[in-house]
């Protein structure tokens, strides 16, 4: 399976995505013996609950098993363009989250009796990560909606020699505004408040929709990644970003990471400081 870098500001991806097309290339062949076109996209149960989860584009069910708490798909093949994504709970089908990725000309902040609303629907051959993490709030538009869905875009351009790439999110609903550190006290990621990744370009909203034009915003700083060295037994920290206390971790996965020149990983910390399940740390690889 191929899975392409996108080259492009996802703005523009639409009206580019066969720009560079060469003769013998996808719209050259005759429609009948064209292969068909897909999304990869990576499923990642980052949610409070306990309970194993399906993920669904439309009414078709992608994850061939349920994926359990703190676990991830493979890349799989999914709709591209406008598509609806939704999430059931073991056997049973009502939606714990539904969010459509697509379609809009802006971004619709999503708040307690209005939906999400994006342009960054996922892309055909292009690699993508679709998170499922708790929401703040119950939403009083869908009460039964108690998850939300993240979707970033993945560059899984290969890292410099001797390097990883990692990116990090803070899922923790009552977290303060965390940073991720080494224990020498060197900073790889500081400020990231819940439902964020670090460094991201962040959306302003005004009135609930932000600006046609966004500074610095392309596909690769929704969910960036950062070139770090390659180590083993790599101790990290999560500290407060304003105290710089340490935020205690009940598992032990950043106490002795592993960061292997040439893959890409995604951390993320969820569950919560102050209840249960008690904020722990979790280790996506991407290739």
């Amino acid at each position: 399976m191929r899975i392409y870098k996108l080259p492009i500001l996802f703005f523009a991806l639409a009206a580019s995505l066969f720009a560079s097309c060469k003769k013998t290339d996808y719209l050259d062949i005759d429609a009948g013996d064209r292969p068909a076109l897909s999304a990869k996209v990576k499923f990642i149960n980052a949610r409070q609950s306990v309970t194993a989860v399906n993920f669904w584009d439309f009414t078709r069910k992608v994850t061939a098993t349920a994926l359990q708490r703190n676990t991830a798909s493979g890349y799989l093949d999914t709709q591209y363009g406008k598509v609806q994504f939704n999430l059931t709970e073991g056997t049973d089908l009502s939606y714990k989250a539904s969010y459509i990725f697509g379609g809009s000309a802006n971004f619709v902040q999503e708040t307690n009796s209005a939906s999400f609303a994006g342009p960054n629907g996922p892309i055909a051959n292009f690699a993508h990560s679709l998170f499922t993490v708790k929401k703040k709030l119950t939403s009083t538009l869908n009460p039964g909606n108690i998850d939300s869905l993240i979707l970033v875009y993945d560059d899984l351009t290969l890292p410099a020699s001797g390097k990883a790439k990692i990116r990090f999110a803070n899922f923790s609903p009552d977290a303060p505004k965390v940073d991720l550190t080494y224990a020498t006290g060197t900073e790889i990621f500081a400020g990231v408040a819940y439902g964020n990744f670090g460094n991201q370009t962040i959306i302003p909203y005004t009135s609930g929709k932000a600006p046609a034009v966004i500074e610095g915003l392309s596909w690769r700083t929704l969910g960036p990644f950062k070139e770090v060295d390659a180590g083993t037994n790599l101790s990290l920290l999560i500290k407060d970003n304003t105290t710089k206390a340490v935020i205690p971790l009940t598992n032990t996965a950043l106490n002795a990471a592993t960061f292997e020149a040439g893959k890409i990983y995604t951390v993320y910390i969820n569950g919560t400081v102050s209840g249960t399940p008690s904020i722990a740390a979790t280790i996506i690889t991407h290739n």
